[in-house]
Formats: C-alpha cells, structure tokens, sequence
C-alpha cells in the first residue's frame, strides 16, 4: 500500500510540475496592455521580411501568453521597441587543413526598449542575441530555417523579459 501512494505522490507532483507558470509575475502595477509596432531593420541584411516575421512571432506570443493584452500604440499602456542591429551568416566550427566547413550560424542582434507610456519611463533598454546554425548544403531552405529559429529563441528571450521585467 505505501508503495502505491509514493508512486502516487510522485505522479501528482510530476504532471503538476508542468503547470507553474512565470506568467504576470514581474509586471509593473498598472500595465495591463502593450503596443509591438514593426521592428525596425538597421542591419542591412538582404531579406526584408525578417522585420515582419520578427514582429509577428512576436505578437503571437504575446497573444498566447496572455499576460498583456496586445494593444495599438495610441491606446496600450506599454510599448516594446525593438530594433535589429545586425544578422550575420558566418561559417561556424572549425576545420583542420584540407577539410571543408559544413555548418554556417546565423546570428541575430536586437536592441530593445520596454516603456510605460503612461508615466513616459523606461523599464529598460537591452541588446538580445540568438543564433542558429545550418549546414551549408541546404542553402536558402536551411538559412531561412535558421532564421526561424533564432527569430523564435529572441521572442521567447523578449516575452521573458516583459513578464518577469529582468
């Protein structure tokens, strides 16, 4: 019979583990809403859209999470400026003489400011990195992929940041 219990306890507490969430645990008293406008692009990257995409993934998170509501600019209590500051596509690893490089990384910087409007203060201004790398035989499909990913590791990272304002 204590066998049976002890594997009880220790299922109830293994599916509840999942349940905790960080979610509205460092947001400032009286934000309730936050404005995402399109990201601005000063890294003279070849693909246009990754401002959009940036934007977009980002406002899906937001919407999902649920801790903010996603608002327009003229009426949300806080604003989340972002700004991309470089992308890179660099070969990565090392290769000894006569071997050939096999993976490239992108690599995506973003600056970012998260306001309150209301009171006109900022609650902080950061830079924020993520990679991800390809394997250079899969060309535009694998470095589209990689952007994706490390699009998709920023947002987590700013989604992160909001809620828990770190």
């Amino acid at each position: 019979m204590k066998k049976f219990s002890n594997l009880s306890v220790l299922f109830l507490i293994a599916s509840l583990s999942g349940c905790y969430s960080f979610t509205g645990s460092s947001i400032p008293t009286g934000i309730k809403s936050i404005a995402i406008p399109l990201a601005s692009d000063n890294s003279s990257f070849s693909q246009a859209t990754i401002r959009q995409e940036l934007t977009d993934k980002l406002v899906q998170k937001f919407t999902r999470d649920g801790s903010l509501s996603v608002r327009d600019r003229s009426v949300a209590d806080a604003l989340l400026d972002i700004t991309i500051t470089s992308i890179t596509d660099l070969p990565s690893g090392v290769a000894t003489a006569g071997e050939q490089l096999t993976n490239k990384r992108i690599t995506i910087t973003i600056e970012a400011t998260y306001r309150d409007q209301k009171k006109q203060k900022t609650f902080w201004d950061k830079s924020f990195q993520q990679t991800s790398d390809y394997q250079i035989s899969q060309g535009l499909d694998g470095q589209t992929i990689a952007i994706k990913n490390a699009e998709d590791k920023l947002t987590n990272d700013l989604l992160l940041g909001v809620i828990s304002n770190w």
